[in-house]
């Protein structure tokens, strides 16, 4: 990429006005307030202060791994490859990657649109609205991953932000789904009886489906994130632990005070599908190391010079948990 790549990020302050109990499932709040900002974009595979391989994950928060899957661009949209085939890949790498005991995907999603709905800070989707109803048929399924394949597609995320917090991994392990409570039996075991702490932590694998053209995804190391410019907020996410159906995950939002820190960005704008992006949502193990990088901030920034009529990106996300 030579030198630093000029973008534009998003910074938001959220509109709590509505309560999580009246969004619909997985929609955070809208935003009171938005500042886009100019930033620069350095190469991670040239910067020396980028910890390559597995260890750069615990040191800013992402790594870069090559990895080839045996979906070719063709087959991700087929049938049930996705469940078959790629959630066995995601969770072996991981395990390779971090060297967890155990790996269960939380999540699959499949990103294909333009971010329309992302350049309106008023948006949020409403309780029981049609996309409530088609996650909901997602979570009576027995393997409830994938999301964005059948219809549109999702869109990219403009604004900067990190998906999980502590209090959301912790609820996650606990409430999202059993064969993930099943995983974590251990670590609850140990918060619940107070004896020695057991390590979890979630992550995001980022994978293109085809090389990046436009909208790729950049990602802040942690060591230089401020973190009073996160903000929590709350959101419905489906249960299928508890009666209700549902609990409150929480993840982060990142305020335009980090405008004025020294947060530094990252990116791979020429990502090919064999690059594969793991970035960190939250760690147990940072409440006894307090060195280690306990998330990244992450979003897709607007890069200066790239046609309007670029193809859209087209990427798989999946969210695991991974239990040592």
């Amino acid at each position: 990429m030579g030198g630093p790549v000029r973008a534009t990020v998003r910074y938001n302050v959220p509109d709590l006005s509505v309560k999580p109990e009246d969004r619909g499932l997985f929609s955070g709040p809208a935003h009171s307030h938005g500042e886009d900002v100019e930033v620069d974009l350095y190469d991670p595979s040239t910067s020396p202060e980028i910890i390559q391989g597995p260890e750069g994950l615990d040191v800013q928060g992402f790594t870069y791994i090559k990895h080839q899957s045996a979906l070719n661009e063709d087959e991700w949209l087929e049938g049930s490859n996705v469940e078959d085939i790629y959630v066995s890949e995601v969770q072996g790498l991981v395990r390779q990657v971090t060297g967890a005991k155990k790996v269960v995907v939380n999540h699959l999603g499949i990103r294909k649109r333009l971010a329309a709905n992302n350049n309106d800070p008023t948006f949020y989707r409403k309780k029981g609205d049609t996309h409530d109803d088609a996650v909901k048929k997602l979570t009576e399924q027995d393997r409830p991953w994938v999301n964005g394949r059948q219809d549109a597609g999702l869109e990219p995320a403009r604004f900067a932000h990190c998906d999980y917090t502590l209090r959301g991994l912790k609820r996650t392990a606990r409430y999202c789904r059993k064969d993930i409570s099943a995983a974590a039996q251990e670590a609850l075991h140990a918060e619940d009886e107070g004896l020695g702490p057991k390590r979890y932590a979630a992550y995001s694998v980022w994978r293109p489906i085809k090389p990046v053209k436009r909208d790729p995804l950049a990602v802040a190391d942690w060591r230089t994130t401020d973190p009073a410019t996160m903000q929590p907020i709350e959101y419905r996410a489906t249960s299928n632990v508890l009666e209700s159906g549902e609990y409150m995950l929480e993840q982060l939002t990142q305020t335009p005070q980090a405008k004025d820190s020294r947060q530094r960005w990252y990116c791979k704008t020429d990502q090919e599908p064999d690059d594969v992006l793991i970035l960190k949502f939250a760690d147990t193990a940072t409440e006894r190391d307090p060195k280690m990088s306990a998330l990244c901030a992450h979003c897709s920034p607007v890069v200066h010079g790239v046609a309007d009529d670029a193809e859209p990106r087209m990427s798989v996300e999946a969210r695991v948990m991974a239990f040592w």
